[in-house]
């Protein structure tokens, strides 16, 4: 078999010629020639048979042809650890988490050249076959074609008559500052995870601007009418008021509306 005709073993296809041998009984120079592989490369395969399963069972990633030494192998290896046990006790990890946790461990390892790029956490999801999963209980997405589908032909109809300035829009959200990101990266193969409870702890921010964009207000609502953190605090960026609840009521938006009139 010539040196074009040979191709270099994803590790899924290596346990499947092992399979051919093992399981279906397929004779050593028949499993080499399916893959397309030389006969003494097909014992050495064979040889390092728990190797692979142990690399498939680890991280699930079975198309890579050959594991490559990283240039912080440590760090990696220390990351990865450290992220197995964060899986394992359900912590939600994101990016800029595994960006944190890898400069930290370099400082620990006295590796001053280290520099968790981008590119290098890419790297390191890719080798270990990390990704980004959603919890479960999300709501489904906003229907973007009727809104585009308003915005192209029902507004530009009401805003005839009015000059920019006198258009206004205003809307509410709610800031729930203790709230955890909607989903964290997991191994591949590992099962969906569970959201966790959602802290009810809020403020609600009520944001308003004209269309020629002269005037911005906002209004923050909270829970606590006087709170600490506004102590020797003489002007504050917005308008504020509290209730029982920290909700926009329809009783204070028409005070608010008044106020502004």
């Amino acid at each position: 078999m010539s040196a074009s005709q040979r191709k270099t073993l994803s590790i899924s296809e290596q346990l499947e010629l092992i399979d051919d041998v093992k399981v279906k009984k397929l004779k050593l120079a028949a499993a080499a020639k399916k893959v397309r592989n030389r006969y003494s490369n097909t014992t050495k395969i064979l040889k390092k048979e728990d190797d692979l399963r142990s690399c498939m069972q680890m991280n699930g990633n079975t198309n890579r042809k050959r594991k490559r030494q990283s240039v912080h192998k440590d760090v990696n290896e220390a990351l990865t650890q450290w992220f197995t046990q964060a899986c394992a006790h359900g912590a939600t990890v994101t990016d800029h988490v595994i960006r944190q946790k890898a400069s930290q461990l370099a400082v620990n390892l006295e590796k001053v050249d280290f520099e968790p790029s981008n590119g290098w956490v890419m790297r390191w999801k890719q080798a270990n076959n990390v990704s980004f999963k959603k919890f479960h209980g999300e709501s489904t997405s906003a229907d973007h074609g009727s809104a585009n589908e308003w915005v192209t032909n029902v507004l530009p109809q009401l805003f005839r008559g009015y000059d920019p300035k006198d258009v206004w829009n205003c809307d509410e959200t709610g800031i729930f500052y203790k709230s955890m990101p909607s989903g964290s990266l997991r191994f591949a193969g590992d099962e969906q995870s569970n959201g966790t409870k959602v802290p009810k702890d809020r403020l609600t921010m009520l944001q308003f601007t004209n269309m020629d964009g002269s005037e911005q207000q906002a209004v923050v609502v909270g829970k606590s009418a006087k709170p600490r953190c506004f102590k020797n605090v003489k002007t504050l960026p917005f308008s504020y008021f509290a209730n029982r609840k920290a909700w926009m009521t329809s009783q204070l938006f028409t005070d608010i509306m008044k106020r502004n009139a």
